[in-house]
């Protein structure tokens, strides 16, 4: 097999629905300048506002035309990959089935397993779709050697570029697309004003909860034996798709209940997510619960505010469905359990949960992993699927864009190459 010149515009990529921002519109310029034709594909007036003037395809209809088109863009002329941003969005859940039958590779970017600075960027999916999922400790603890992980400089938040580049999308989105592109939104369309209403109500009792919470987080850092439960949002994908029947309210139930025939000193700490609308009412039905539960008030605190890296250092134990808040009870050496699907999800990284039961035996008693098998995951999880860079930051997207290009340039090397070579 003769080997395609890595700088040749011979080979095409197809761009489908980047993250909000001007990700998808530089990256496909630098593409270009590498030799590929990259050809991005928007969805809705949102995707369109953000993307190129040219090599643009403006597709909307429904998920079976969807389908039908992309069938025939693969049959016609097939891309020697495919980008897209979000693994779970129905027309990307598609076009990744699609891919797999026309062999065409597919790189799904995602936000970063580990925050700040880094990007999941992996092959085929992301989360439960992950290559990583497969995972396996291939040898003895005593012959890991650690991978080549990727460099990573610390960053700036960049939420705050991300909620405004978002308020943009999701505007223009909703009063400039056509009726025909609702039926690839990834989100339900919502009314203007009520949405804006929402979105200021949530960040001031963020900005509120910041001062009123202090007494909270320093009791708190002086207790450390709380376990820890990261909610994650209602709407997310992972919950929607990957929980194996868990819900937020089940995980609520199911741990107040622990609590309830777990030793008096033991304390939970749920914390909210700061992107979760519906907080509010999440908070009243832990505190309705835990009334029903007649469970001491004292042993339970709620959170808006706080960063997770502290919460967790401080923890005795993390119970998560699949949230990647996981990673940082990793870091920290603290036991974790798992309920859902999750790229983590292996038993030599953490504890396995099904059941209600489960929860209770890990109120009771519970340990960390092996070090060692924890961090030969780590180490391929930084190599296989992380890549350094910012989807909202110029600096970062800059960083992440060397790295996507290498991946694509590192796949054209081992198709050609008379040796398979796996990753």
């Amino acid at each position: 097999m003769k080997c395609p010149q890595v700088v040749e515009g011979s080979s095409r990529i197809l761009l489908l629905q980047g993250p909000v921002g001007p990700f998808f519109k530089e990256l496909q310029g630098r593409l270009r300048s590498h030799g590929w034709d990259a050809q991005h594909v928007t969805f809705n007036a949102g995707d369109r506002f953000f993307a190129n003037r040219k090599e643009v395809v403006r597709f909307s209809g429904t998920l079976d035309e969807w389908e039908t088109w992309l069938r025939f863009e693969l049959t016609q002329k097939p891309p020697e990959a495919i980008i897209l941003f979000g693994s779970n969005r129905p027309a990307h859940q598609i076009a990744r089935r699609i891919a797999k039958l026309f062999d065409v590779d597919v790189i799904s970017l995602e936000e970063g397993y580990l925050r700040s600075g880094y990007l999941s960027c992996e092959w085929g999916g992301n989360n439960h779709h992950s290559p990583l999922t497969h995972w396996e400790v291939t040898c003895p603890p005593i012959c890991y050697t650690p991978g080549v992980a990727p460099a990573v400089e610390a960053q700036r938040s960049s939420f705050p570029k991300m909620s405004c580049w978002g308020a943009v999308y999701y505007l223009v989105r909703d009063l400039a697309s056509k009726v025909s592109d609702e039926h690839l939104f990834h989100k339900p369309r919502e009314r203007v004003l009520s949405l804006a209403w929402s979105w200021g109500v949530h960040m001031l009792r963020r900005v509120i909860a910041r001062a009123t919470e202090f007494p909270i987080r320093r009791f708190l850092n002086r207790k450390r034996n709380y376990i820890l439960v990261p909610l994650q949002v209602s709407s997310d994908s992972q919950l929607q798709l990957a929980a194996r029947g868990w819900s937020t309210t089940r995980l609520i139930d199911a741990s107040l209940k622990a609590l309830l025939v777990s030793g008096k000193n033991q304390h939970i700490v749920f914390k909210l997510h700061p992107l979760e609308r519906q907080s509010a009412a999440i908070k009243r039905l832990i505190l309705q619960k835990a009334k029903q539960f007649r469970l001491d008030r004292r042993r339970i605190s709620i959170l808006h505010s706080g960063r997770m890296g502290d919460l967790t250092q401080k923890a005795s134990g993390m119970l998560v469905i699949n949230s990647t808040s996981a990673f940082s009870a990793l870091h920290h050496d603290i036991p974790i359990m798992v309920l859902g699907e999750a790229v983590f999800r292996h038993d030599d990284v953490v504890t396995l949960g099904e059941t209600e039961a489960d929860i209770e035996a890990f109120f009771s008693l519970r340990h960390a992993r092996s070090q060692i098998f924890v961090n030969a995951f780590m180490s391929e999880l930084k190599v296989q699927s992380l890549i350094p860079g910012d989807f909202y930051a110029s600096k970062g997207r800059k960083v992440a864009f060397a790295g996507i290009i290498g991946k694509l340039q590192q796949r054209q090397h081992l198709r050609c190459s008379p040796q398979k070579v796996s990753g």
